[in-house]
């Protein structure tokens, strides 16, 4: 079994995967600096137990990281603790070419995306990644990472709203308004958020489109995936688990 691990700003994902690509078993948790490689141990081994499954049977660890600075905790897990591989996903391990201006500033979550798009679909693709940022990854008809964009995630925005106006009550975003005209201060946030970045999304893939000079497949993935696909008129597919699967990719093609 290979342990997949996206560490990501807010949340760290891990999935686990039979040698045939079948996901056994996924969790999440707060992502912070342990207190020691020990920490992690622990905490790895009792989600494992959560589905029956056993440290020992892991064959490897397979990591895409945007906080560097937990990097040598899972590093020392998988050398010291498990004595497994531990495969990091950057721009020298990812084994999709790039026209990229400075390969090395990719994130390895963008890469990793770019990879699993093209190895499940062999079509040029643009890929919406709705995490604590918004990633919009292009990728060639011959398998090429163009690059894209970057916008702040909808936490982010509604992080800056509570932070900077004091009567701005908090919201739940987990549901979509069903006018544009709030009649109320909640009803016009969530109008504001949700269509907003709706709008934001659609029209940063049409941007794209035109500069790709074709019609790439457009799927989505990320946290906030679900509340956004159903509104975007581009839109065509909810990948939950993308990163996920890309690692999984990348073990294998290493």
């Amino acid at each position: 079994m290979l342990l997949t691990v996206d560490i990501g700003n807010t949340s760290t994902v891990c999935g686990v995967f039979e040698r045939d690509g079948i996901l056994k078993a996924l969790f999440r948790f707060k992502t912070q600096i342990p207190a020691s490689s020990e920490e992690l141990l622990v905490l790895l081994k009792n989600f494992l137990e959560l589905f029956e499954l056993k440290l020992k049977n892991l064959e490897g660890i397979a990591i895409s990281c945007v906080v560097p600075p937990l990097l040598k905790y899972w590093e020392e897990l998988g050398q010291r603790w498990l004595g497994k591989e531990v495969l990091v996903a950057d721009s020298t391990t990812v084994s999709i070419p790039t026209e990229l201006l400075y390969p090395t500033e990719a994130g390895a979550d963008r890469l990793v995306n770019a990879l699993a798009g093209w190895e499940k679909y062999k079509t040029s693709l643009i890929i919406v990644d709705f995490g604590t940022a918004i990633t919009f990854d292009c990728v060639s008809e011959k398998g090429v990472y163009l690059g894209g964009a970057i916008a702040p995630g909808i936490y982010i925005a509604v992080e800056a709203l509570f932070k900077k106006t004091a009567k701005l009550p908090k919201i739940d975003l987990s549901k979509p308004p069903s006018k544009a005209i709030g009649k109320d201060t909640i009803s016009a946030l969530k109008s504001g958020l949700i269509l907003g970045f709706t709008g934001l999304t659609d029209f940063l893939i049409k941007r794209l489109e035109e500069e790709m000079k074709t019609t790439p497949k457009v799927i989505a993935t990320g946290g906030l995936a679900y509340l956004i696909a159903p509104l975007s008129q581009k839109i065509e597919k909810v990948e939950p688990y993308l990163i996920l699967e890309g690692l999984y990719f990348l073990w294998k093609k290493r």
